[in-house]
């Protein structure tokens, strides 16, 4: 019961402080932002949930404090808890301890403690490859053959990848538009960075508050090549973090225009990484409604249907395969 030795030394040593978290700390635009104080919040929960699984003894007294967070937020917190499950895996004197996988998988994946919470589960090991210097990351990586969804969604770790290099240096991923390179175990895959720039698209949401007018002209500042996957960045945190209404979320899908399937597809990933957790809130609802022009059901079911979770090979044309059946929906 309780926490490890060695995960309290490192929540103590790695853990950023609160106030590190906090957008005026980052330099994000917090003028007029609609969202900022539930997206901070939401940050919040992730901090919370990083400290919480790099540092507890066993998963039953994780998922335990895991669950007694509200259900809108708990994605958030196990997403965290993924992250420093990842980074125990990574710095773990006995290597091949795959702490994260019994967490994801176990010996029988439905009753995994964080089976349903598997596409943020990605996101959080996208997380600690951040944090981490890229001989150690093929230790924090998991078997995906043993978790849910894939292959497609194992391009959600560079989306989380992204997000995180946005969202602490948005000055240079978001500002400056920089690109990163060199990504183990992803490399020499010509997707990696759409999959990377898909999560800098849904750090921008952040970065801007929800703040529409300032979200669409920093998109369309990029070039045009990567704006379509920033879109579907913004669709996902617009659905699946909130901060909005319906007139600023129908304000952001005429703003999109062509990448308007883009926006939508990101807002299926979201619906269904929802569904899938049985955390879904009426703002994703409504996101749904606004932005797929159906239900979240519905929305749920076009993610599901079309998912190439049988398909052979593991390269990012799996995962755009994906994401272009569900965009055929809404071209």
């Amino acid at each position: 019961m309780g926490a490890t030795l060695l995960g309290s030394v490192l929540k103590r040593v790695t853990a950023p402080p609160t106030e590190e978290i906090r957008f005026t700390k980052r330099g994000f635009d917090t003028d007029d932002a609609p969202g900022q104080d539930r997206l901070e919040f939401a940050a919040f929960q992730l901090l919370l949930g990083y400290e919480l699984g790099v540092e507890q003894k066993n998963h039953d007294e994780l998922v335990i404090r895991l669950e007694s967070v509200q259900r809108e937020f708990r994605g958030f917190v196990y997403e965290g808890a993924v992250m420093g499950l990842a980074l125990r895996d990574a710095l773990s004197p006995r290597p091949g301890n795959r702490i994260t996988e019994s967490f994801l998988a176990g010996p029988d994946f439905d009753s995994a403690p964080g089976s349903k919470h598997i596409f943020m589960a990605y996101i959080g090991i996208g997380f600690t490859l951040a944090h981490l210097p890229k001989f150690l990351w093929r230790r924090a990586l998991p078997d995906y053959r043993r978790l849910a969804d894939f292959p497609a969604m194992r391009w959600m770790v560079m989306d989380g990848y992204g997000f995180h290099q946005a969202y602490f240096n948005h000055r240079k991923y978001v500002n400056l538009q920089s690109v990163a390179k060199g990504h183990p175990g992803f490399d020499p895959d010509p997707y990696t960075n759409r999959a990377i720039d898909q999560g800098i698209g849904r750090a921008m949401w952040f970065v801007y508050g929800a703040n529409i007018n300032r979200l669409v002209a920093a998109i369309n500042r990029f070039p045009e090549s990567r704006q379509g996957d920033l879109w579907s960045g913004a669709g996902v945190a617009a659905t699946y973090a909130g901060g909005v209404g319906a007139e600023e979320l129908e304000t952001l899908l005429k703003a999109a225009g062509r990448f308007r399937p883009e926006l939508s597809q990101g807002s299926v990933f979201a619906v269904r990484a929802r569904v899938v957790s049985d955390t879904l809130t009426p703002h994703n609802e409504l996101a749904a409604q606004v932005l797929c022009e159906c239900t979240a059901e519905e929305a749920n079911d076009i993610g599901a249907r079309e998912n190439p979770i049988l398909a052979d090979g593991d390269s990012g044309a799996i995962y755009e395969l994906y994401r272009q059946r569900i965009m055929q929906h809404f071209r």
